[in-house]
């Protein structure tokens, strides 16, 4: 589409289209037309993600046609930077789902209850929880500690663990995981499948299981959203942004920055709905 697109508002050969040619390709991209109240039909600028996927086609295309000898370097497209795109805040899971999905995990068995409440009350990435070694979980005096040895970009951190949970994680490795050491992974694959049994479990085993426990729940939920949960609980309890800096393994405070955003923008709503319950006028 975006080729044929392009072909029709440039008739030049192709040794002879410059970067102008694309970039006014580009700047002239429409989004879906709709109607006004007036009844006029009206165009509005491509979305930036449009842009971006457009310009990338004309870009592999260019590519190709070098290669094989029908244009030459510099190609046109290689000056055009790609659109930016708006910063989406993240999704989290409001109280009451996360209270219903606890409940059915807990329900299922113990080692549900503990996948979901380590993703939620560690905050951990996926890939974070799957890493987990049964040497991680580390029981003490003080309390007890999980060592994310895996994070992001090599960055090790620990994060603490609730008394319930640890019991939680107790019972499950005593009662539930079976005869491992230290080095085994702390959650296995209980597939059918011999290839994948007793194995580390995989993201599409955790991702299968987070489905079917947020099934009856409107959308549809991934593992990843229980850490922005975790984060978005946190400041609404108070804690400082920086510590949920540390907990969340976030390279820069920008990053832990959107969920202020998500909970300042929760505070707006709920506050403006006390006043739109009492009336305005």
């Amino acid at each position: 589409m975006a080729l044929e697109q392009f072909a029709d508002s440039c008739q030049l050969p192709l040794d002879q289209i410059q970067p102008l040619q694309v970039q006014t390709f580009l700047n002239g991209l429409k989004g879906r037309p709709f109607r006004t109240k007036a009844g006029t039909l009206m165009y509005p600028p491509a979305s930036p993600a449009t842009y971006n996927l457009k310009r990338l086609a004309l870009q592999q295309f260019f590519q190709w046609a070098c290669e094989r000898g029908y244009c030459h370097p510099p190609l046109p497209t290689q000056a055009i930077r790609a659109a930016r795109l708006p910063a989406r805040l993240p999704k989290d899971m409001d109280r009451l789902m996360l209270q219903r999905v606890l409940h059915r995990s807990e329900l299922h068995s113990r080692r549900y209850a503990a996948l979901v409440r380590v993703l939620l009350e560690c905050g951990l990435r996926a890939q974070e929880l799957l890493d987990l070694t049964l040497q991680d979980f580390q029981p003490g005096p003080e309390g007890a500690i999980l060592e994310v040895r895996s994070g992001k970009g090599s960055k090790p951190r620990a994060v603490a663990v609730g008394s319930s949970l640890t019991e939680l994680l107790q019972e499950y490795i005593s009662l539930d995981r079976g005869p491992c050491g230290p080095t085994d992974p702390l959650f296995v694959s209980l597939s059918r499948c011999p290839a994948y049994q007793g194995k580390p479990l995989t993201y599409d085993g955790l991702r299968h299981i987070i489905l079917k426990l947020t099934l009856p729940e409107p959308g549809q939920q991934t593992p990843h959203q229980f850490r922005h949960s975790f984060a978005t609980l946190l400041l609404d309890k108070g804690i400082a942004p920086e510590h949920i800096q540390h907990l969340l393994g976030h390279t820069t405070a920008a990053m832990t920055m959107r969920y202020t955003q998500r909970a300042n923008l929760r505070a707006a709503i709920a506050r403006s709905r006390e006043f739109l319950d009492q009336g305005l006028i």
